[in-house]
């Protein structure tokens, strides 16, 4: 049988990502954490999920992102397995394989759009703030 992890989120930055190199290929590698809300009646749930960028991706969220940056990530669910004091631990995180800045214009890459693993733009290009009303077209 087939199977397919994907996994979407729409958040804040809820730490500055800390960007460290792999031993032997010296591969850029960015971690932080993604704040997201659920609201339901009369209260809300928030969830703070571990993501993880490599090469091109590492280095421009390191560059770009603060804590509190609003982040639209597209990946995969992974699990990451430990032993601390003789138990064996895991916890669940995102391998990022998209993502995109969200949110008002600061420091950011020209392009400004989803940033892929390949460290192309998807094609987004968001308009300039500098906009002359004679070019509206309404």
């Amino acid at each position: 049988m087939a199977s397919y992890n994907k996994v979407v989120l729409m958040g804040n930055v809820a730490r500055n990502p800390e960007l460290r190199h792999s031993a032997g290929s010296n591969l850029p590698v960015a971690r932080t954490a993604i704040a997201v809300n659920h609201k339901y009646k009369d209260k809300e749930e928030v969830m703070f999920i571990d993501i993880i960028a490599f090469g091109k991706q590492a280095e421009t969220l390191e560059t770009y992102v603060t804590k509190g940056t609003p982040l639209l990530v597209d990946g995969r669910l992974s699990q990451s397995k430990w032993e601390q004091d003789g138990v064996i631990r895991s916890k669940h995180e995102i391998i990022v394989e998209k993502f995109q800045l969200l949110g008002g214009r600061r420091e950011r890459p020209e392009d400004g759009g989803m940033h892929d693993a390949g460290g192309s733009s998807g094609g987004f290009n968001p308009p300039s703030d500098e906009t002359d009303e004679d070019e509206i077209p309404f």
